[in-house]
């Protein structure tokens, strides 16, 4: 077969006497074709130097290797980080990434989701709040495979790839303690949302363990916006019974309650101690630089990029997922980040 540009596979199955799925399916290292076949149609594969066109390959085999990305919100650096660490797992696997950030609001969950199917992703990684379980179970039903990230929403058949949120928290707040304080507060994230809740357990448990007191006008719900730790920051301020200490179920939240504290004159540390959560890229680059649990945000990302990709290669092997396919969750360690926003009474 002579060299010439813009081969086709159908080029390519017309010269080897097979049909075109046979090819792709050649392509793609199926097992049902013999080697016979497979080894005449490698050889004018090779000999014609043919690339494959993604689009028509997709067609032929159902496939587009492509996948969706579902994130909350994309103004925080933690997503950025994380989605980083799918998009290099993907591109080495060969597939690309499509992203959509949801602002957090439950409508546009929904919305994003369905965009993404009519798109013929192969399957989706989602963060999404629990009052949208139903879309899972949706996606359940249409066999589409699924990844959860950071938020967890439980009774899912979904594997998850996420922290402990709980034992993190507790892990903030025990630093708190064994740095001398013990009136701490805590700003929660939203309350709809796996890591909101189980953060705001971990800070009860840690207060409850060391018999601190539990004020419940210390525990002030946020959404995980900077916004929303202002606020919270100005009714502790307002309600005129400051805390020593808050931990605060995020960073971009923490940024707002140091902006509330300079605001009203309140110095950090050495009027009120303060921890956040996740240690996103500029937490060293505030005043003072934030204390923080460190997430493993790339690998957590790597890890969900390459759950996902297993999932889709399983689903094209059998046809369908089944329940026997889907993996354990995957948990990863945080660490505690002591810079300048926390000093030892």
């Amino acid at each position: 077969m002579e060299f010439r540009e813009n081969i086709t596979i159908k080029d390519i199955a017309k010269e080897s006497g097979v049909s075109i799925t046979t090819v792709s399916r050649v392509l793609n290292e199926k097992p049902d074709v013999n080697d016979k076949t497979r080894a005449r149609v490698l050889k004018i594969i090779e000999e014609s130097n043919y690339k494959p066109n993604g689009m028509a390959r997709s067609l032929v085999i159902n496939q587009t290797y492509s996948i969706g990305l579902i994130i909350p919100d994309i103004n925080n650096p933690y997503f950025p980080e994380v989605a980083r660490g799918i998009e290099d797992k993907a591109q080495a696997n060969s597939y690309s990434v499509v992203f959509s950030s949801t602002d957090n609001k439950l409508e546009r969950e929904k919305e994003v989701i369905d965009l993404m199917l009519q798109k013929r992703v192969d399957g989706l990684i989602v963060s999404l709040s629990l009052a949208n379980q139903d879309i899972l179970k949706r996606l359940e039903d249409k066999n589409i495979p699924v990844v959860q990230l950071d938020r967890k929403i439980p009774d899912s058949v979904y594997p998850a790839v996420m922290i402990d949120n709980k034992s993190s928290a507790y892990k903030a707040v025990q630093f708190l303690i064994d740095e001398g304080y013990d009136k701490i507060a805590h700003v929660t994230g939203d309350l709809q949302t796996v890591p909101g809740q189980e953060r705001e357990a971990g800070y009860r448990k840690a207060i409850s363990d060391h018999e601190l007191n539990l004020d419940e006008d210390w525990i002030i719900e946020g959404d995980f916006s900077k916004g929303s730790g202002y606020q919270a920051m100005e009714k502790l301020i307002n309600s005129g019974n400051l805390p020593e200490g808050i931990f605060v179920a995020n960073d971009m939240m923490a940024f707002g309650v140091l902006e509330a504290c300079r605001n009203k004159g309140i110095n950090v540390p050495e009027d009120l101690a303060l921890i956040g959560h996740d240690n996103i890229s500029i937490a060293n680059l505030v005043y003072p630089s934030l204390t923080t649990m460190a997430q493993p945000k790339y690998k957590l990302g790597e890890k969900a990029g390459q759950l996902l990709i297993d999932l889709i290669e399983i689903k094209q092997k059998k046809g369908e997922l089944e329940s026997e396919d889907f993996f354990d969750d995957q948990i990863l360690e945080t660490k505690l980040v002591k810079r300048g926003s926390t000093a030892a009474k």
